[in-house]
């Protein structure tokens, strides 16, 4: 008498399929170009040891429902124009900021008129965000 015995076990493998996997890029040193999660179809997480370290532009950019954590530096000195995080109107997701987020110029007011305080503009840059939304964006900022 011969017996067979099968054993099928595919229900983890169904399991799986049917659960989104969400990766993450992740920055964990010095980066000195712009990301988006769009471009990986990816989060984005800035490890304490990473940094993105732009002269211009916009250093991290949601242009896809994903999330965003900064745990290290964002930093992006004397331009116009810069900002740190940049969400797309439409878009969705948790924006997680536990790092530095810094947006400077090298500039320094002056008493002008010797009366003790400081004199003229706060800063002599324009158009310069932490974080930025382009419109309706669901989600957190935390």
């Amino acid at each position: 008498m011969r017996t067979l015995l099968t054993c099928t076990c595919l229900t983890p493998i169904a399991l799986i399929a049917a659960v989104p996997v969400h990766a993450a890029t992740v920055i964990d040193e010095e980066h000195k170009s712009a990301i988006a999660t769009g471009t990986d179809n990816d989060d984005i997480k800035i490890t304490k040891d990473g940094s993105v370290k732009l002269e211009s532009g916009t250093a991290v950019t949601i242009n896809s429902d994903h999330d965003i954590t900064n745990e290290g530096k964002i930093l992006i000195s004397d331009a116009d124009g810069a900002q740190g995080i940049f969400a797309e109107a439409g878009r969705s997701g948790t924006i997680t900021n536990k790092g530095s987020i810094v947006i400077d110029e090298d500039y320094t007011a002056e008493d002008d008129d010797e009366d003790g305080d400081l004199d003229g503009p706060f800063a002599e840059g324009k158009d310069r965000y932490g974080i930025r939304t382009e419109g309706a964006f669901t989600g957190s900022v935390v």
